[in-house]
């Protein structure tokens, strides 16, 4: 009985500190800036017809699925919310403008956060927003460089602001749930031992 305890013990350990030893994203190199933003813009930019019907995707879903391979689907779902709209089984860019862009021939600094996050911030103005800053953070997850945030801080008090924070919970949700499995599986032989 005690060696099968502390077998169970011993897995649950490997299983948990495997959650906190995260794919080093060092020997990956920086994110590819310019090919992630002209993916995005790809994305976002799409061509209409003159009613605004989006012509390359017929539905939210394979648009979705385009966005979730470049950014985290909180992020993915923000952006979808707030520039489409399936009316009548179409998809429809709404009017209005669209987020700010990363301009990749002007000035920009990225900094390395941990082996799995970069943080990219530029300075900008134009005529609608005035001058902002653009934070974007890039992930390293599922074995590439995607999204992780994107957010503008404007520097006037007008309409606009910054983009909420759509950072993901995912790894402490997926820390929290190894625990419980390992926890359930450790009752489960602990309970069939007591009924021997």
């Amino acid at each position: 009985m005690f060696k099968r305890f502390s077998a169970v013990v011993v897995m649950f350990l490997v299983a948990l500190t495997s959650f906190h030893n995260p794919v080093f994203a060092d020997n990956h190199g920086e994110p590819p800036v310019k090919e992630l933003e002209q993916q995005f813009k790809d994305l976002i930019y799409l061509e209409t017809t003159e009613n605004g019907e989006v012509k390359k995707y017929d539905s939210m879903d394979r648009l979705e699925e385009e966005m979730k391979s470049i950014m985290v689907w909180p992020l993915a779902d923000h952006y979808l919310d707030t520039y489409f709209e399936e009316r009548e089984g179409k998809l429809y860019l709404k009017e209005m403008d669209g987020p700010v862009q990363l301009n990749t021939n002007q000035d920009y600094t990225l900094e390395k956060v941990s082996d799995d996050k970069y943080k990219l911030t530029q300075q900008g103005e134009n005529q609608l927003r005035g001058e902002y800053t653009l934070n974007i953070t890039y992930s390293y997850e599922a074995g590439k460089w995607v999204f992780g945030d994107r957010m503008n801080h404007v520097s006037t008090s007008e309409d606009g602001g910054e983009l909420p924070d759509t950072a993901t919970s995912l790894p402490t949700m997926m820390v929290s749930g190894g625990a419980i499995m390992a926890l359930g599986a450790f009752l489960l032989i602990f309970r069939r031992k007591t009924n021997v």
